[in-house]
């Protein structure tokens, strides 16, 4: 997965290569999903070392990327929107 992002990275980077709002607008929200996803995971690990004993700095740590990463998914669902609200005014 973050391979395929981080190609798509390059290809977005590219101004060869011709876009569509619509398509950077879900890009957006694929990016959302997948940093939501990220949040999840991270969460879900965080479970995992306390559960193993690891409760301190390093279930810390991720319990704050968890929400980081939770935080980042809603910002990039929120200029997806005002992506398709900016294609649908120049319409």
């Amino acid at each position: 997965m973050g391979e395929a992002a981080s190609a798509l990275g390059d290809r977005l980077r590219d101004p060869a290569v011709a876009h569509t709002v619509e398509e950077i607008e879900q890009v957006m929200r694929g990016f959302s999903l997948t940093v939501e996803g990220m949040s999840v995971g991270c969460a879900g690990v965080t479970e995992w070392l306390r559960a193993a004993g690891h409760a301190g700095p390093l279930s810390g740590h991720a319990s704050v990327m968890a929400e980081r990463l939770s935080h980042i998914g809603k910002e990039l669902a929120r200029l997806a929107e005002a992506i398709e609200k900016a294609q649908k005014r120049a319409s």
